[in-house]
């Protein structure tokens, strides 16, 4: 069975980096690492969690006073299918299209073309 690919809203990227970084995290922990920055307050930090949990994206243990909770997806995982539904969106699908547009709008430099070429022969 394929496992359902997961694309993170901009909000649920914040606290997900979050729980990359470090967990368990409780909400306070959560919270208090996003209040200056986006500035949520903590029933928007709890909603989110809410939320997510439903989505299966994160998971939470009971422990002592607070929850514990946990990414249920990995970073790689996320930054798969986020870049799968971008190529997806954009460039109808194609690999090829979106770095041909890349090169020909002089976006990539000398030292990125290289390295791209460098990862396709380590993959051949």
């Amino acid at each position: 069975m394929k496992k359902k690919e997961i694309i993170l809203q901009q909000s649920e990227r914040y606290i997900m980096e979050k729980l990359w970084e470090n967990n368990p995290r409780t909400i306070m922990q959560i919270y208090h690492s996003l209040e200056l920055n986006p500035g949520w307050s903590k029933s928007t930090v709890n909603t989110l969690l809410s939320r997510m949990v439903e989505k299966g994206i994160v998971y939470y243990e009971e422990g002592g006073k607070a929850r514990q909770y946990y990414p249920a997806i990995s970073r790689e995982d996320a930054d798969v299918a986020e870049t799968r539904n971008l190529l997806q969106r954009v460039y109808r699908g194609s690999v090829g299209m979106m770095v041909n547009t890349m090169i020909k709008k002089n976006a990539l430099s000398e030292e990125e073309i290289e390295e791209l070429y460098q990862i396709l022969q380590k993959e051949k």
